[in-house]
């Protein structure tokens, strides 16, 4: 409903009531009767503002006596009038005025507030100039007219802003970046795009759920704004991925304090639903008009930037620089090489023997999986295991994992070949995916492998991200009868609390403190605090990157159960490892004394 609408069909009814206040043919008494029973405000005054005649429906007006008998003047009628309007009147009708129309409101004495739409009418007789007012109540249009205004506001602001976040949204950023394009390119200033995506936001979402997750962002989003001048733009493209335009840029200085800050806040705990959360980001940068004339290139780089912020360890920035472009290029087509080769039975399993410190025997074997790219050749983990993870396709990759080790280790089984166990590493993705525990119930069901035959793997800083989720989830796991392993030990901070809940089997000590551990102080304390830790909570401990026999002699002297590494025996491809256990003969002396029996 429009202005314009309102009026006319204000004005029809008005031009209706004037045609019977100039119809000389009806009396005083004949109007009045007329006027009693319709509900608008006519009134009749001479040029000195005496009412001469008023309708009834004006003693609903707020400061208008109920008695009409008692109004002598007009500006009694209309208390919201202002009071020029009456003292130009005689001039108005000395000029010969013709009908006008205005707006009035009024509050009626019900303490509503009605709208009138008027017209003031000037009559002139033989001896004197009456002047008519006709009011027709609108307050319904104008009622409808505000309401579709808010509407459309509404409407224009959702167009234009993310809803979750109240930032701006993708289609706002483009027209805000090309304006700040076009006056930077005006008056050859810089502009400095930083492209912010969350680091495991991923996992928080899934760990808490989505309520929680859109707190977050929530929270994030408000982050960047309390860091940034109101002058800059900051929008969310979608997801966990936010962008912010930075104007009038003096220097790179400028931009690193930003970013630094963005960083720092950011990484700051958020509470949310008593939980202290905390979720650091990675920037990517990109600078008019050096990496980009157009906000489509600028925003290419500032990914690029991002991603290599990404694979440099997560929680820094990285400003563009042209060779990121091909980097980019090459990751794209090792992403899409990757998801082809898992759909297409590209990967390969390799087994790493873990041997008993006491015994000398094989207790069990890391499945470790191999890329055996048609054109790279063999693509080592360190590449494309982080590119799994971050495109998701872990989870794919995972389950692939865990089906063959478990059917290659069933089918040895069927042949008399025993191996102790397999163990499978379990990403944290696929760990806190939902009803995790049901896909492990199929596969063994699948593989028809008995649970006692498989350890599942899982790092320290998986196991401590929500422990009290991740407890759950072992005892799940546990009571199928499965063996559970705690890698990576040392590395995660954990808190002996919660170590103590989870039903965990094994730690394993981290390559890194094994490395050194015959000539570093340092790691060969933690490594025996670890083995300590173990064995007082009757837990197995096993060292992992055994590559020398004096580590080997020192693991040995401090009671380690178990080892593996290349010191014993590379990870093997399947035909490798059956060829060494048809050679019955083979025994294998190290320098320390210990019989490892193939």
């Amino acid at each position: 409903m429009s202005d314009t609408r309102s009026s006319s069909s204000a004005d029809n009814v008005n031009e209706r009531l004037v045609s019977i206040l100039l119809d000389t043919n009806n009396s005083e008494e004949y109007l009045r009767t007329v006027l009693e029973y319709v509900p608008v405000l006519v009134s009749a005054v001479d040029l000195e503002g005496n009412v001469k005649f008023a309708s009834q429906h004006h003693t609903l007006l707020a400061g208008v006596s109920d008695d009409l008998n008692d109004i002598q003047k007009e500006a009694d009628l209309y208390p919201a009038l202002v009071q020029s309007r009456v003292e130009n009147m005689a001039m108005e009708a000395a000029l010969n005025q013709p009908a006008e129309a205005w707006e009035l409101s009024a509050k009626h004495k019900d303490g509503s507030m009605h709208h009138y739409h008027m017209h003031r009418l000037y009559v002139k007789r033989d001896t004197d100039t009456i002047i008519y007012s006709i009011g027709t109540d609108v307050t319904e249009f104008k009622l409808a007219e505000r309401a579709l205004r808010d509407h459309k506001s509404r409407i224009d602001y959702m167009a234009f802003h993310d809803p979750l976040t109240g930032l701006a949204n993708r289609s706002l950023f483009y027209d805000r970046a090309n304006k700040s394009l076009s006056r930077a390119n005006r008056s050859h200033s810089t502009i400095a795009l930083l492209l912010i995506d969350l680091d495991r936001f991923k996992l928080i979402n899934d760990s808490f759920g989505h309520d929680f997750g859109d707190a977050f962002l929530k929270k994030a989003a408000q982050h960047l704004l309390d860091e940034l001048r109101d002058t800059d733009t900051v929008a969310r493209l979608g997801g966990d991925e936010f962008v912010v335009i930075l104007e009038n840029i003096r220097d790179v200085e400028d931009v690193e304090k930003i970013a630094g800050k963005i960083l720092k806040s950011l990484a700051e705990p958020m509470t949310i639903q008593g939980h202290d959360i905390s979720c650091s980001g990675s920037i990517g940068i990109s600078m008019y008009p050096n990496h980009g004339k157009g906000i489509d290139q600028l925003l290419k780089n500032a990914d690029a930037a991002m991603y290599n912020a990404k694979n440099a360890g997560k929680n820094c920035y990285q400003f563009f620089v042209h060779a990121m472009t091909d980097n980019a290029v090459n990751y794209l087509l090792l992403e899409n090489d990757l998801r082809r080769a898992i759909e297409c039975n590209e990967m390969k399993l390799f087994y790493q023997p873990q041997v008993d410190l006491n015994t000398g025997r094989i207790v069990g074997l890391e499945a470790l999986v191999r890329w055996q790219h048609k054109d790279r050749g063999l693509v080592s983990p360190v590449h494309f295991i982080p590119l799994a993870e971050e495109t998701g396709l872990i989870n794919q990759l995972g389950e692939w994992v865990l089906s063959h080790a478990c059917e290659r280790f069933q089918a040895w089984l069927m042949q008399g070949i025993h191996f102790g166990k397999v163990a499978v590493n379990i990403s944290m993705r696929q760990f806190r995916q939902d009803h995790f525990e049901q896909t492990v119930v199929r596969v063994l069901t699948e593989s028809k492998l008995a649970p006692q035959y498989l350890e599942l793997e899982i790092t320290e800083s998986s196991a401590m991200e929500n422990a009290s989720v991740t407890a759950e989830m072992l005892g799940c796991l546990s009571k199928m009868g499965l063996s559970l392993a705690i890698d990576d030990f040392g590395t995660g901070y954990s808190s002996l609390a919660y170590l103590q809940q989870f039903p965990i089997h094994k730690l394993k000590i981290d390559r890194s403190f094994v490395s050194d551990i015959d000539t570093n102080n340092s790691d060969a304390s933690i490594a025996k605090s670890i083995i300590d830790l173990a064995h007082n909570m009757q837990l197995q401990v096993i060292a992992e990157g055994v590559e020398r026999p004096a580590q080997s002699r020192w693991l040995i002297d401090r009671g380690c159960d178990q080892v593996q590494g290349f010191y014993y025996c590379k990870p093997l491809a399947e035909e490798e490892l059956l060829a060494l256990v048809e050679d019955h003969t083979r025994v294998i002396k190290d320098a320390a004394g210990v019989r490892f029996i193939l």
